[in-house]
């Protein structure tokens, strides 16, 4: 008995290490995104998607709308012919 009294008293402190270690973890990952929230120049994904938006000209999205504007066209007028065959 008094040997699972020390095993479970090891157990016990191996968790509580382990949990302020993660607590620090989770503090140091927490301080971390907010200083990327108010300054993006800490942050190197918010760096690379500040300079994607600025060199963004509007172009690449409307073609790929155009594109699936078409697709949906296709998709309408394949439904729409189907539907018609079936019918007769």
């Amino acid at each position: 008995m008094n040997g699972l009294q020390v095993e479970l008293s090891g157990f016990r402190s191996e968790m509580k290490e382990f949990k302020k270690a993660v607590e620090k973890r989770m503090d140091c990952l927490d301080n971390r995104s907010t200083a990327c929230q108010f300054n993006p120049n800490v942050c190197a994904t918010a760096r690379r998607l500040e300079e994607h938006i600025k060199a963004d000209n509007g172009k690449a999205g409307r073609n790929m709308a155009v594109i699936a504007c078409v697709i949906s066209c296709f998709n309408v007028a394949i439904t729409v012919i189907t539907l018609i065959v079936k019918g007769i």
